[in-house]
Formats: structure tokens, sequence, C-alpha cells
């Protein structure tokens, strides 16, 4: 509705400054795509979305923005190379039985990466091993879409890159649930087991 928006002190609650809507939102935009910013976060959304909502609130994430947590914790992070699992059989084809294997591994070595970290402060360093966080991604699926011939902003790029998101995503998860199975789920699990 391009309504007067207030922009208020979070210090002194006083309106510091009132602008049109659309020319902020338009400021706003602009400095997420020139910077690569991750721009604006919903506070709503996040915390509806919660996994450990017992632990309080997430306020922040990191800079990139694939990791939003608690206050005071760590994600310990790896990526898998999408290079090394695409055949070398002339048909460009994805190595899905090798990338699980690799998911699994990585799923446990980050585990293991939990117990063997340095933190930059008790706090960091309890609430990892209160929570377990770790995070498992893949890099470099614009070399993989370019070496088989597919646009990465396609409708088959796109279905390429969900394909794989799912494929690690289930196998991390399950990998997860059996190493709970055998050592007991993160020691913050039964106070947020609802959410």
């Amino acid at each position: 509705e391009d309504r007067n928006w207030n922009l208020t002190n979070r210090g002194s609650g006083k309106i510091a400054k009132t602008v049109r809507a659309r020319d902020l939102w338009n400021k706003i935009s602009y400095a997420a795509w020139a910077s690569a910013d991750p721009g604006i976060q919903f506070h709503t959304s996040i915390n509806d979305w919660h996994t450990c909502p017992a632990g309080g609130e997430i306020r922040a994430s990191n800079p990139c923005s694939e990791y939003m947590f608690l206050d005071d914790t760590a994600c310990n992070l790896a990526s898998l190379n999408l290079m090394q699992f695409r055949k070398g059989d002339g048909v460009k084809t994805f190595d899905v039985a090798a990338f699980e294997h690799g998911v699994r591994l990585w799923t446990i070595v980050l585990e293991i990466s939990v117990m063997m970290a340095q933190f930059p402060s008790k706090e960091i360093a309890q609430l990892s091993y209160d929570y377990r966080t770790l995070g498992l991604g893949f890099a470099n699926i614009g070399g993989l879409l370019m070496s088989a011939g597919i646009a990465y902003d396609s409708r088959e790029g796109r279905a390429i890159a969900g394909a794989i998101s799912a494929v690690m995503t289930g196998t991390s998860y399950a990998t997860s649930a059996e190493l709970a199975g055998e050592l007991g789920p993160f020691p913050e699990y039964i106070a947020n087991r609802e959410a």
C-alpha cells in the first residue's frame, strides 16, 4: 500500500525517521541483491519453523543465512563437491548411490566433529554439545549442471538441484536417526520433542 513506515530507535523506542514503505523496501532489496546478503529475516516465520523453541527464540543467522538457531551456538558444516559424483560414462549421469554413501559418511563425520571441535566460548561449546548442531550441504551445482549442458536457471536445473537436495536431506536424516538409535538423541531433544 506504500504507506508511511516508522523507523523506531530500539534503544529509546522513539520514532527516528518516517519513510515511504516502497522506498524502504526497494533499498533493502537492492542492498541484498548487490551484496548477496540474505536480506530480511522475518522473526515470526523463522520462529514458527523453529525445531527447538524450548531453548529460546531464534534472533539471528550467520551472514550467509544457512544457519539459523539459538544464540551462542555453532554449526559444524561440510559440503560435498557434486562434481565428484558425476559419472564419466559419456551420458553425464549422477552417481546417486555414491552420493548417498558420501552423505552418510559425512553425517557421521560431522557428528564426531562436535565432540572434537574447539569453540570460541564455553557457552557455544556447551550448546553445541546440548543440541549437536551440524549441517551438510553441497557445492558446485553450477559446475555439475554446466558439465551436463543444462542451464543453471532452468526448470531442469532447478529440478536436479531439488532432487539432489532431497536425497541429501533424506539420507542425512536417516543416518542421524540411526545414530540416535545407538547413542541416544541430543541432550535437549526431550524438551523440544513436540516441536
